[in-house]
């Protein structure tokens, strides 16, 4: 069984390898939706040499977590960041 986690690093592996929006826009909303550990998924994405895109991708978490209206919000913790 796949955690929420595992399921954001599926789809952040989408994004990384293959440019695919789609999965990106996945990611996030699992994000939102979840508790997610952001700085797992940092440490996971920088192993996969992939930092730029955890950038972009960590700037359009922050930009769609102030659109939505969603109680979860608070399970993201942007101080680290």
């Amino acid at each position: 069984m796949l955690r929420p986690i595992d399921s954001v690093k599926d789809r952040l592996s989408s994004f990384y390898h293959w440019n695919d929006g789609q999965a990106l826009e996945q990611a996030i909303n699992i994000c939102l939706g979840q508790q997610i550990d952001l700085t797992e998924v940092e440490k996971w994405s920088l192993q996969e040499l992939q930092k730029e895109k955890f950038d972009s991708f960590k700037k359009q978490l922050r930009k769609n977590s102030h659109f939505r209206n969603n109680s979860k919000e608070d399970n993201l913790d942007f101080a680290k960041f």
